[in-house]
């Protein structure tokens, strides 16, 4: 069987790096460095390549030259900051990693005159370590497959969703509350464009009272709760959900801050939908009502 060729550096650049780059290629090669390097074997030509059709070779490190930041140089990039330590971008010009790319433990190549004494030291360090050489068609294509991390959409508002959350809570409460009398309590709930106010009583004594409030002491993007009677004025709370966009599942959500609103000691935040959170504020109101006919 034919033994795969190794290189220390695999070697891609930008079309206005051409020339730049055979001289990196020329000084690796006099520090005693093994390098693959092609004139035609651009970004561009690696980005379209199937792994098949790369080389079928084995690099210490993939060198992207980077003078311009395009999806091919950004996957490079991403797949450094996710750990990828077959791929070495050295960076030209005056190209600025973004922050979103940037990873704490990774210290970035840059093209100067201590160049290839920094590969060089990379290449004697990786031998040290005892890492092996990757497969370099594995190396390109996982990291061009990388997926972006889902980003919150421009459009996303805190404010209208406050809006949305707080519209909701007040008509799901509003067509909740009739069914109480059932049980023997008269209920009551205002819905206006700042406070949702929901009060339960029995035999004319209120047995529960709360408050959905715009804005408080969480922010004023967020839903303050009040449980029980209190001075409109005062600022209090037992807790309050700030909306947050779920990348994960692509929606928006309310991130819950409970201090007492379900009548338990402050917990960890954790994210509902506004659905979830009705549901949850209703079973509490259930409980409460059990109790107190109990």
């Amino acid at each position: 069987m034919e033994e795969i060729p190794s290189y220390d550096l695999a070697i891609s650049f930008a079309e206005d790096r051409r020339s730049g780059t055979r001289e990196l290629e020329d000084a690796s090669r006099q520090r005693g460095l093994t390098v693959l390097h092609d004139p035609e074997r651009t970004h561009e030509w690696w980005a379209r390549k199937s792994a098949g059709d790369l080389p079928d070779v084995h690099v210490r490190f993939f060198v992207p030259v980077i003078s311009a930041l395009d999806d091919f140089t950004t996957a490079m990039l991403r797949a450094v900051a996710t750990g990828d330590r077959h791929v070495l971008p050295v960076l030209a010009d005056d190209v600025v990693v973004p922050p979103e790319l940037l990873h704490p433990h990774v210290s970035y190549l840059r093209d100067g005159d201590h160049l290839i004494e920094e590969l060089a030291g990379r290449v004697e360090r990786a031998e040290a370590a005892g890492w092996e050489r990757g497969r370099l068609a594995d190396v390109v294509t996982r990291a061009r497959e990388i997926e972006p991390p889902a980003a919150v959409p421009v459009a996303f508002s805190r404010y209208v969703e406050q809006e949305a959350a707080l519209r909701y809570l007040g008509e799901q409460f509003a067509a909740a509350i009739p069914r109480l009398r059932n049980r023997g309590f008269a209920g009551t709930t205002h819905h206006g464009d700042e406070r949702i106010a929901l009060r339960i009583e029995r035999a004319g004594d209120i047995v529960y009272a709360l408050d959905v409030q715009r804005g408080g002491i969480g922010g004023d993007e967020t839903l303050n709760f009040v449980v029980g009677l209190h001075d409109a004025a005062s600022a209090c709370t037992n807790g309050w959900a700030r909306p947050v966009y779920d990348t994960g599942t692509g929606a928006a959500k309310l991130e819950l801050h409970d201090q007492s609103v379900f009548g338990r000691d402050r917990t960890e935040p954790r994210t509902l939908t506004r659905e979830e959170l009705f549901t949850a504020l209703w079973q509490r109101i259930d409980t409460v009502l059990t109790a107190t006919a109990g």
